[in-house]
């Protein structure tokens, strides 16, 4: 439930019983009401002079004087405290007066009061009441102790109900803070997550086609090869290049060599399965790990991957050479000897026209 529906004494949990407890702290009891009710008749009749010396002592602080401000705050808060003052002497002290205490806090806090202040005014609001009690003891020892004790007792009640509040409201701004704070943190996790994704991948991808780079098809290479020998089957490692780049690129420029190695890249995403380990091994070279596969199904894959190349680069002049290694569970080989088994057939292919692809032998 939104705090705006709660009232402060349901959001400070403040019961009636409670309200009691906290007057039992300080004894107040049904004398000390007693001793408050009966000032009640002499606070009205001097409470404009109680007023007047409340603000005569508090304005004698040049800090107290800047924090009121203005004439109009000065009155409107003469006007207030008037009332303040003359609820003391009610005789009510239950949950009308306990909230009425508790705003107090509030609105000191949220204007932006030091504590100290409002301690000091509240000791000076205290000292003039038992002098007022003085002027009208008429030498009555025993009632003025009683009456001064009483104002003591309520004084000290309405502080802490006012600290209450004060308390409330900065471990309220506190828990705020720490929610901002955590869902601050949260979405910088998500941002640094991000951008580790993203330099993780940039570390990993060539910035050109997207494909893995060099050194991210060696270590893919190996865990393919790794993961051969537990589940005995072969690994096949496809290595072409393409035929006529260089005069391309010399003819039209490398802008337009670019395109035709992004187009190389979306040929082999179209063809392949996206599980399967496909590189930019450098310049015009590519790489291609096929995992779990026959040689007559590698042939296939890489026709087909010639034919998309050819599609999509038509017109250039360009043409590609396959050449096919493998590491069988018969035959195992390791990460360099591989690569250079599919390079040698590469140039194997080179010797043929067009699009060629050299398989090992059988």
């Amino acid at each position: 439930m939104k705090t705006t529906n709660l009232t402060l004494l349901k959001q400070l949990k403040f019961s009636p019983h409670e309200i009691e407890r906290r007057k039992e702290y300080l004894d107040i009891d049904e004398p000390s009401r007693e001793a408050l009710v009966s000032m009640r008749g002499v606070v009205r009749a001097n409470i404009d002079n109680i007023v007047e010396r409340f603000y005569d002592r508090i304005l004698s602080f040049d800090e107290m004087d800047r924090v009121i401000g203005d004439a109009e705050t000065l009155h409107r808060l003469r006007n207030y405290q008037r009332q303040y003052i003359l609820s003391m002497f009610d005789g009510e002290y239950s949950e009308d007066y306990v909230h009425s205490r508790l705003r107090v806090g509030v609105v000191h806090k949220r204007i932006g009061v030091d504590p100290k202040y409002y301690v000091a005014a509240i000791f000076v609001l205290k000292d003039v009441l038992c002098k007022l009690v003085d002027d009208i003891s008429e030498e009555k020892c025993e009632v003025c102790r009683k009456n001064k004790s009483a104002i003591d007792k309520l004084i000290m009640f309405d502080l802490l109900l006012a600290f209450d509040t004060y308390i409330f409201s900065l471990m309220t701004e506190a828990q705020r803070s720490n929610d901002e704070l955590e869902t601050y943190t949260d979405s910088l996790e998500e941002v640094i997550a991000e951008r580790t994704r993203l330099l993780v991948e940039q570390a990993r991808n060539d910035g050109l086609t997207g494909l893995l780079n060099q050194r991210a098809f060696y270590s893919e290479l190996k865990k393919e090869l790794l993961r051969g020998q537990r589940r005995n089957h072969a690994v096949v490692l496809v290595y072409f290049d393409l035929d006529g780049f260089k005069a391309l690129n010399d003819e039209q420029g490398h802008t337009r060599g670019d395109e035709v190695l992004v187009a190389v890249g979306d040929a082999m995403r179209e063809t392949l399965r996206e599980t399967e380990v496909m590189a930019r091994y450098g310049g015009d070279e590519f790489c291609i790990v096929l995992s779990d596969i026959t040689l007559e199904n590698t042939e296939g894959v890489c026709r087909r991957l010639c034919e998309s190349i050819e599609q999509k680069t038509k017109g250039t002049g360009v043409t590609c050479s396959m050449g096919v290694a493998a590491s069988t569970p018969e035959e195992s080989t390791d990460v360099n000897s591989l690569v250079k088994a599919a390079d040698k057939k590469m140039y194997e292919a080179k010797k043929e026209p067009g699009f060629s692809i050299k398989m090992p032998e059988a």
